[in-house]
């Protein structure tokens, strides 16, 4: 198959579509949009290194988020995206997707002819096939915490298992003995909720131990905040959280009932969430996703893929870190 082809098909010319295909601004929206339909249609794999050729760089990366814009902690991975991005001359185009059943292809065909590679966010609603598009396509792809794994496609997360028994190990050898978890999802529908659990359990089975009391929550600041009294009252003097987040809500519930951080109830949080626009007031203790080696090591696998076709490795876990804040 080839541009022939697809001109035959949409009813244009060979001309046309090559336009298309290196982002001509002589073709009109329409025709565009025809072509781009045609070549989506019949599965037509461009030739990117033809493009390349004919100087179709944009010099940008297109990032699809597929969580809440509001979540402070992709909210500084977009940011470090950006900052890597602008040391090695390159920008970002941002789109946002929240489409659990429908995926974002939408944004995949918005970027398309803008960006020159695809960072995609977060796992909500990510589909396969999105991702089978961009690779059809021979496009760069990052898939960060996507649950997603395709070959041709980068994918990037923590070892969340070694990250839940480092969170137990860290407890129990601090000497806490009633040790509470609070769960991210009742319906453990979050994965890498069901990973950080599995690691945790497996340090506190060695230990001969069992979990005090189970809590849950939806990695919602707001409901972990409501759960304060019902943490109080289990008697746990050690709380494990699945994020931040949570730790957060319910640090604040504490301060409010006046509850002392750590001499009554200890907590510790999973993420290592930045804020960029304020400190909190609480060091918290915290299992540490190292952010800027991740988004770095992204950016820097898909710019050396699209100037010295180098490939990248298609999973890489990283590890985590133990921050020793102020609340365990």
């Amino acid at each position: 198959m080839n541009i022939i082809d697809v001109a035959r098909e949409a009813g244009v010319s060979k001309t046309t579509v090559s336009r298309v295909l290196t982002n001509s601004k002589l073709v009109k929206p329409e025709t565009r949009e025809k072509v781009l339909a045609t070549i989506e249609k019949m599965g037509f794999i461009p030739n990117t290194s033809a493009q390349k050729l004919a100087g179709n760089r944009n010099y940008v990366i297109g990032i699809i988020n597929s969580e809440s814009i509001n979540d402070p902690f992709y909210g500084y991975v977009e940011d470090q995206i950006a900052q890597e991005c602008r040391k090695r001359g390159y920008g970002v185009i941002y789109t946002v997707t929240h489409n659990e059943n429908i995926g974002c292809e939408r944004e995949i065909s918005m970027l398309y002819g803008k960006v020159d590679a695809f960072i995609i966010l977060g796992n909500q609603g990510i589909l396969e096939k999105d991702v089978e598009k961009v690779v059809r396509m021979q496009m760069p792809i990052a898939l960060f915490k996507t649950d997603v794994e395709k070959e041709g496609a980068m994918s990037v997360d923590v070892d969340n298992v070694q990250g839940g028994y480092m969170a137990a190990k860290y407890l129990l050898e601090k000497g806490y003995k009633r040790i509470g978890y609070m769960h991210g999802s009742r319906t453990r529908d979050f994965r890498e909720g069901n990973q950080r659990e599995a690691g945790f359990m497996k340090a506190m089975q060695e230990a001969g131990r069992e979990i005090a009391a189970h809590f849950y929550g939806t990695r919602s600041y707001s409901e972990a905040y409501y759960s304060t009294e019902q943490i109080i009252l289990s008697g746990v003097d050690a709380l494990f959280c699945e994020t931040d987040m949570m730790a957060y809500g319910i640090l604040q519930g504490m301060k409010e009932k006046e509850i002392s951080i750590p001499h009554n109830i200890a907590v510790l949080g999973f993420d290592n969430a930045k804020f960029t626009n304020y400190e909190t007031q609480i060091k918290l203790s915290t299992i540490g996703q190292p952010l800027e080696k991740m988004t770095g090591y992204m950016v820097e696998g898909l710019i050396n893929m699209l100037e010295y076709g180098q490939k990248y490795e298609k999973t890489t876990l990283f590890e985590t870190d133990l921050i020793e804040g102020e609340t365990a």
